[in-house]
This record gives structure tokens, C-alpha cells and sequence, in this order.
């Protein structure tokens, strides 16, 4: 009998304790925490457009706390033991980024320089970020201190290229490719290539002459072939 009602106080200290500290309309009150809300960002940078020279990528944290009348300070760093990709593919970042007033989210913006990022090589990378307590904010989850963004310029050759690689379109570059993607509206499977190949040579045709009219880039194609379905 003892023990139980031991196990009563117990659990009835804990149950004010945590009425305390998340305040009676459910704020909490006491250092405000701040945390990631996403452990890792996911950016394929080669199946944009080809014009796209830069990409700002955002990641979202959140506050654990009540939004202030005032804008608010959170310290983050780039964790250079883990991250991967070079300085000079990524803007500087700061060290201090801001809390809105009145909010409880924040992001941290981080561009991406994918005209620096080679797109012919297969090489992932990430930049890992770690937050910092300052005097306005503590840590958060424990698990939501760390965040990462993944990124490629790779644009892998598609599964139907080689098929009429010497008849239409030529040796394979990730920006023949990216400006198909443009024009068919995302990426061409081997069964749409199956299923659809008139539609897949005209789409192929609308980036040839594109090509044609921009030499300043460079793509080469068989010579004297002509397009079938003028």
C-alpha cells in the first residue's frame, strides 16, 4: 500500500510539473526551444530547367514557445566535419538568422550556385547545419537539432537514349535532355518512350531546333538525319 500511494505522488508531481511548464493555455513557458523541422532536404538540381542558374533552398524550423511582439535571434552553424559540398557551389551563410514578430516559424535560405556544380558528374552532396543556444533560445527536440540539405546537378542519361542516339538526337548532355523535360513537362519514362515514341521524336525535334538557333551552347547532332513527322 505504501508503494502505491508513493507512485500516486510521483506521478501526480510530474503531472503539475508538466502543467507549469506548458503554462495553463497550453504555451510553453519556459526558455523558448527552437529545432528543425525537417532532418533532411532532398534538391535534384539536374532535372531543372537548363536556364536555371541558382536555387535557394529553405529550411523550415520551428519555435517551441509563444510568438514575441519582437523579432528574435537563433544561432546556426555549418557542421564542417560533415558537410560535403565545397564553398564556392553554396552562398556563404551567416551564423545569425531571425524569428519573425509575432511567428513561430523561421527558415534558413541557402543558395545553391548550380552553374559551379559540373552536371556530366554523378556526385551528391550536403551541407549539414547545427543549431546553437543563444540567449533568446534553447535547444529543442533532441533529434530536430540537426539538419542536412542533399543536393546533385547530376542528370543521369535516360534508360531510351541510346535507341536513336545516332539517328535524331546526338551524343547524350544533361541539358539536351533538361530542355525535352521542358518542353514534354518532367521527365520521360522508358514506358512513355515505349508507348509514345511519335510524341517523344517531336518532343526531341522542338529541342533540336531550339539548339540549332542557340550554338553558343554547344550540342552536337548527327548530321543531315531528317525529322520524321514535320
Amino acid at each position: 500500500m505504501r508503494k502505491l500511494y508513493a507512485l500516486l505522488i510521483v506521478f501526480a508531481t510530474c503531472l503539475f510539473a508538466g502543467c507549469d511548464e506548458n503554462g495553463d493555455r497550453g504555451y510553453y513557458e519556459d526558455m523558448d526551444r527552437i529545432y528543425f523541422v525537417k532532418d533532411s532536404i532532398i534538391c535534384r538540381l539536374g532535372e531543372m530547367q537548363m536556364g536555371v542558374e541558382t536555387y535557394t533552398v529553405q529550411v523550415p524550423l520551428k519555435v517551441l514557445g509563444r510568438p514575441w511582439s519582437e523579432n528574435r535571434m537563433f544561432k546556426v552553424n555549418v557542421n564542417r566535419k560533415l558537410t560535403t559540398a565545397p564553398e564556392h557551389i553554396y552562398t556563404s551563410l551567416s551564423s545569425e538568422f531571425v524569428v519573425m514578430k509575432d511567428s513561430v516559424n523561421a527558415c534558413i535560405p541557402i543558395e545553391l550556385l548550380r552553374d559551379r556544380i559540373d552536371p556530366m558528374v554523378d556526385t551528391v552532396y550536403q551541407i549539414v547545419l547545427d543549431l546553437e543556444v543563444n540567449d533568446t533560445f534553447g535547444f529543442g527536440v533532441q533529434e530536430k537539432l540537426q539538419s542536412k540539405v542533399v543536393f546533385s546537378n547530376y542528370l543521369q542519361e535516360p534508360d531510351w537514349w541510346y535507341a536513336l542516339e545516332f539517328v535524331y538526337w546526338g551524343a547524350y548532355r544533361p541539358e539536351k535532355y533538361q530542355k525535352m523535360m521542358e518542353f514534354w513537362g518532367g521527365p520521360i519514362s522508358f514506358e512513355e518512350y515505349a508507348s509514345r515514341m511519335i510524341q517523344v521524336v517531336l518532343c526531341g525535334k522542338k529541342m533540336y531546333d531550339y539548339f540549332k538557333l542557340h550554338p553558343e551552347f554547344g550540342m552536337e547532332f548527327p548530321e543531315a538525319t531528317p525529322w520524321p513527322y514535320e
